[in-house]
C-alpha cells in the first residue's frame, strides 16, 4: 500500500495497479493474524479482532512513514493535512480495537490470564506506558495540538512506530507465557 501511495503521489501509477496493490497490501497486513490463529493452543490469538489489529497497525505505520518522508521532501499542504487526519483516525481506531481486545470478557481461562498479564501483570508497564501513552495518546495529542507542525507530526510518527513495536512484542510474547498443559 505504501508503494502504491508513493507511486500515486509521484503520478506514476494507474488506477487498476493502484487497486491491485492496495488489495495485496491489505492481505499481507492481515496474513500474520491468520498464522497466529493456527496456533490453537494460544487462545489469545484466536481473537476475531486480531486481523483488524494487524490492519490498523499497518495503516498507522504507513501514515507514520509518510509523515517522516514529508519531513525530508516537504510535501504539499493538502497531502500533509490528509495524512494528519488519516493518522489521527487510525490511532483512534487502534484504541477502540485495544479496548475490544482487552476489555471484553473472554471465554477461556488462558485468554483471561493473558489479558491480566498485559493489564496488571508482567507486561503492564510496557502496555500502559509503551502502547497506550507513547504509542497512542502522546502522538494523538501532538497531532491535535501541533498545528500541523512538521516537527510535531514527525515526533508523533516516531512514537507511534515505537508503540506498535512494543504492542506487537507484548501480543507475541504474553500468550506464550501461559503453559499449554
Amino acid at each position: 500500500m505504501a508503494l502504491s501511495l508513493v507511486l500515486l503521489y509521484l503520478g506514476q501509477i494507474n488506477s487498476l495497479v493502484q487497486w491491485l496493490m492496495a488489495g495485496l497490501a491489505v492481505l499481507v497486513s492481515v496474513y500474520t493474524a491468520f498464522l497466529f490463529a493456527q496456533a490453537k493452543g494460544r487462545d489469545f490469538w484466536q481473537s476475531p479482532t486480531l486481523p483488524l489489529h494487524m490492519l490498523v497497525h499497518s495503516l498507522m505505520a504507513g501514515a507514520a512513514a509518510f509523515l517522516l518522508i514529508n519531513l525530508v521532501t516537504g510535501a504539499e499542504q493538502g497531502w500533509t493535512a490528509f495524512l494528519n487526519t488519516f493518522f489521527q483516525v487510525t490511532i483512534g481506531l487502534n484504541l477502540v480495537i485495544l479496548v475490544a481486545e482487552l476489555a471484553v470478557p473472554h471465554s477461556t481461562h488462558d485468554t483471561h490470564r493473558v489479558v491480566e498479564m498485559i493489564l496488571r501483570g508482567r507486561y503492564k508497564t510496557g502496555f500502559w506506558i509503551g502502547t497506550i501513552l507513547i504509542g497512542n495518546l502522546v502522538p494523538l495529542a501532538l497531532l491535535w495540538l501541533g498545528d500541523m507542525s512538521p516537527f510535531a507530526m514527525s515526533i508523533a510518527a516516531l512514537l507511534v512506530l515505537i508503540g506498535i513495536y512494543i504492542t506487537e512484542h507484548i501480543w507475541v510474547e504474553a500468550p506464550q507465557r501461559v503453559p499449554l498443559s
